[in-house]
């Protein structure tokens, strides 16, 4: 996880007053785990191997295994919100609701174990649940891989979305969060706007006026389903042929499936493929969807959606070039973003306009 300095209130005519936040010590959280784990439990646990298995910009991962003489030797997964992450704070409740009510479905996840949002011994946002064996294929990494191998990972991929999206939402913990009338896709994109309105070294007019147009022409939904939020390859784990977990829940809400949709076809989660996996066209995920979910999917709507998804990694783009540039994170990873962003904008623009 980058390390972060972040400015408290400037004041005029003097150098900023730079405040580091904590940080999340691995040591400590290896100790406040086996507290943690001894007390749900019931016996004193021992943890006998441990160790980050990501170094990503959001929340932290980790593997390990957890010994107690009642329960034997676990494999575990912990997730971690850091309190300097890029999206901080954190809510531990999307994920926890999603393990919860997708359990036994025919959506694989892995089984929750424990969570806190107040931080419990841990001190932070967490959720443990059980570790899956298999691989996580990175999206970049396809060409690699055998064609006919990753035909039968993407059918399944777009067959388990469609399960996804037909399960009963009302029979989910999000439904008791919606706020009635209230759209979780426009409340995103207010979101996103405000973000992209903070100041930074760079400003881009097109995503200011694309912003505005995408909050006035949101299309009504089709139909009000669970949406992951960052369906994509490499937010899955496959064993033997098989996906056997996705992963990756923190975005889920209740809105139009047509935002998954968009989002696992994006070329940047494809290997900048305009085929998903580099292998099913278009038309094909389309096709298959509709057969699996039974819900009829609409060429504006998903135009629209692709043109979101768009201004939404924009936006998460340049989340990372401020907190670079700004708050002074001291990750180089996040400055070559700002060298990605005229490529994301001029696919924007393209977008905005098929979707118009």
């Amino acid at each position: 996880m980058p390390q972060a300095a972040k400015r408290s209130n400037d004041v005029p005519g003097t150098a900023p007053n730079l405040v580091h936040p904590a940080v999340v010590n691995d040591d400590a959280v290896r100790t406040a785990l086996a507290q943690h784990m001894s007390r749900i439990s019931g016996s004193r646990t021992e943890i006998t191997s441990f160790g980050r298995k990501s170094s990503g910009f959001s929340w932290i991962t980790y593997a390990f295994a957890a010994r107690s003489a009642l329960g034997g030797d676990r494999k575990l997964i912990l997730r971690v919100g850091p309190p300097s992450g890029l999206f901080a704070p954190y809510s531990v409740l999307p994920q926890v609701h999603a393990l919860q009510a997708l359990a036994g479905s025919g959506v694989p996840v892995p089984a929750l174990v424990s969570s806190a949002q107040d931080g419990a011994e841990i001190g932070f946002p967490f959720f443990i649940c059980e570790h899956i064996e298999g691989d996580v294929p990175a999206p970049w990494a396809a060409s690699e891989l055998d064609p006919n191998h990753k035909r039968v990972i993407a059918r399944q991929f777009i067959e388990i979305l469609a399960s996804l999206h037909r399960i009963n939402p009302d029979a989910t913990p999000f439904a008791s969060q919606a706020q009635g009338a209230d759209r979780a896709e426009l409340r995103a994109i207010t979101g996103w706007r405000a973000s992209l309105a903070r100041p930074t070294a760079r400003y881009y007019p097109l995503l200011d006026w694309g912003g505005r147009w995408l909050e006035d022409h949101c299309p009504l939904p089709p139909c009000r389903t669970v949406v992951h939020g960052d369906f994509r390859i490499g937010n899955f784990i496959e064993h033997k042929g098989r996906i056997v977990a996705i992963l990756d829940w923190e975005l889920t809400h209740l809105g139009d499936p047509h935002e998954d949709l968009a989002w696992a076809m994006m070329p940047t989660f494809n290997a900048r493929s305009r085929k998903l996996y580099g292998v099913l066209e278009r038309a094909e995920v389309i096709e298959l969807y509709q057969r699996a979910s039974g819900i009829a999917v609409s060429d504006r709507s998903l135009a629209f959606y692709e043109a979101y998804a768009l201004y939404q990694a924009a936006a998460i783009q340049m989340c990372a070039v401020r907190a670079f540039e700004v708050d002074r994170f001291n990750d180089m990873r996040l400055a070559v973003m700002a060298s990605q962003m005229p490529s994301i904008v001029r696919a924007f623009e393209r977008a905005l306009e098929a979707a118009a």
